[in-house]
């Protein structure tokens, strides 16, 4: 087995690992490793990632007779005694929640739901235009995509947005959620790696602990105004179905809507700032999606998500994004339980994943691995092996919001090069040097100005 044996250092402790993970550059850390120390890489006496793309399937599909289940690993254990989907580690739990949550994201339910995201969008690209006028300083997109998404996904759970759309800035509570995210998933770290313990009064941010109480009261009130709502609404959204069943307790509802709220908001910001950025670098690639949209559209109400999806080119510009900057950059731990992963045996009880990121900046499995090229993703000429981007994961706890999120990411895409020519206002901004990553990507200011098109 290849594996990180130079660094001797994650053999018999967690400061290798520590380090890593609190440096803000871990994603990169990890893709540099593997490509100096091979597949097989141990970064804590009981823990190994994997590059190998193939050892998706081996890890997160599904159990069968020939193959035991990998469960989630400590990494996802909270304190709540009702867990969220995300977070329980019990499969019976998870297959239960899912089935819950299901109706909501299903086919006819996001048709039914896209009017949410369309009014948001629509009151978004008018933002744009205004804040972001020629003579004006620009917009900074990575903090107005927010905007949009919280909008979006606090409609869809609560009933409500943040209103901060409307207002053309971040609410208050939007801080907060990406504070005590940060957190909750730094301090739960701390409690299983001493050493990152020890380094807490060095990285967390100021005031975090407070935020995140302020966090769960303010979504206990969102949540008691919408359960007073009930089921029975003029539109289904995520709570909809399960508060008609009663099959959720207040306690499943409050981690629920805490998860849902993120994990729905945060990794769809992310996707499309860090692509807006490519485009803007790549104008080649920038001037051929503006062409394609604005040949198949004769105004911006035709762009559904529906029409959006017939649009090839689009949807390369997307998986290209997901792949070149995944949300979920880092490996998702599973538990060994006892079985050969790329043709070695990992004994029972070993933590697992495979690093998205190596995989998907591999140039075996990508040809010119940092470089934004959609037409990778259609044309089978450049021989990129495909699956070896996963960027919402395989298997039974695969993402269960993928089709809202692509959806949501081609509308808004869509009808922003639709509607303007983009300038990008600071040119020095190098993406990679200037983006950290602490659990959660922490984006470079990105300043833009937007120019409507010209029409002939």
């Amino acid at each position: 087995m290849r594996s990180s044996s130079k660094i001797i250092l994650t053999r018999a402790s967690k400061l290798w690992y520590a380090r890593a993970l609190t440096s803000g550059r871990y994603p990169f850390i990890m893709q540099e490793m593997h490509a100096k120390y091979g597949d097989v890489l141990r970064t804590s006496p009981n823990e190994l990632s994997f590059a190998n793309p193939e050892t998706y399937k081996e890890i997160y599909n599904h159990a069968n007779k020939d193959r035991k289940a990998f469960l989630k690993g400590p990494w996802y254990q909270r304190p709540e005694p009702e867990p969220s989907i995300v977070h329980t580690t019990d499969p019976l739990d998870h297959s239960m929640q899912r089935k819950s949550l299901s109706h909501a994201f299903s086919s006819k339910s996001l048709r039914d739901d896209e009017y949410v995201v369309q009014k948001y969008v629509t009151l978004f690209i008018e933002q744009l235009g205004k804040l972001g006028a020629p003579g004006t300083e620009g917009i900074n997109l990575s903090e107005a995509f927010n905007w949009i998404t919280f909008d979006v996904i606090g409609d869809l759970t609560f009933g409500e947005p943040f209103n901060a759309v409307v207002e053309g800035k971040p609410n208050f509570w939007i801080s907060l959620i990406l504070d005590a995210t940060y957190f909750a998933m730094v301090s739960m770290a701390a409690k299983r790696i001493f050493a990152l313990k020890l380094m807490l009064p060095f990285i967390m941010l100021k005031d975090a602990k407070e935020h995140f109480k302020t966090h769960r009261k303010l979504t206990d009130e969102k949540l008691q105004k919408r359960i007073k709502q009930g089921g029975n609404r003029d539109r289904e959204d995520f709570f909809a179905h399960i508060l008609r069943k009663g099959n959720f307790t207040l306690g499943q509802l409050r981690t629920q809507s805490i998860v849902l709220t993120v994990a729905g908001s945060e990794t769809t910001s992310t996707l499309l700032s860090g692509t807006t950025y490519f485009l803007l670098k790549t104008p080649e690639v920038l001037e051929k999606l503006q062409r394609e949209v604005r040949s198949a559209f004769s105004s911006p109400d035709e762009i559904t998500g529906d029409a959006t999806n017939h649009l090839p080119y689009l949807r390369a510009v997307v998986e290209e994004g997901l792949r070149l900057f995944p949300p979920a950059a880092s490996g998702l731990q599973r538990v060994s339980p006892g079985a050969t992963i790329d043709g070695h045996w990992i004994p029972e009880g070993t933590l697992v994943a495979t690093d998205m990121f190596a995989t998907t900046h591999d140039s075996r499995n990508f040809q010119q691995p940092w470089e934004f090229k959609p037409e990778r993703w259609l044309d089978p000429g450049f021989g990129d092996n495909k699956e070896a981007s996963r960027p919402f994961s395989i298997g039974p706890r695969a993402c269960i919001g993928v089709n809202l999120a692509y959806m949501e990411i081609r509308v808004t895409l869509a009808k922003m090069v639709y509607a303007f020519d983009m300038e990008l206002v600071n040119k020095d901004l190098d993406w990679w040097r200037d983006v950290r990553f602490y659990i959660l990507w922490t984006k470079p200011k990105m300043m833009v100005r937007f120019h409507p098109r010209k029409t002939e």
